[in-house]
């Protein structure tokens, strides 16, 4: 018996650690995708970055 109990659990447990995940990495993406169209109507231009070897 306790050991369905800790599985259940530990089920329940691992459902709501990727729903939070999957959440998370929506919101991300939805921020990024704004942050991209507000970017994509500039005119500037963007120079990469030369790193240097030290």
């Amino acid at each position: 018996m306790l050991i369905a109990v800790l599985a259940s659990t530990m089920t329940v447990a691992t459902l709501m650690a990727t729903a939070f995940g999957l959440y998370e990495e929506a919101r991300l993406n939805r921020s990024h995708a704004e942050a991209d169209h507000a970017r994509a109507f500039r005119t500037e231009r963007r120079f990469p970055v030369k790193w240097r070897d030290r």
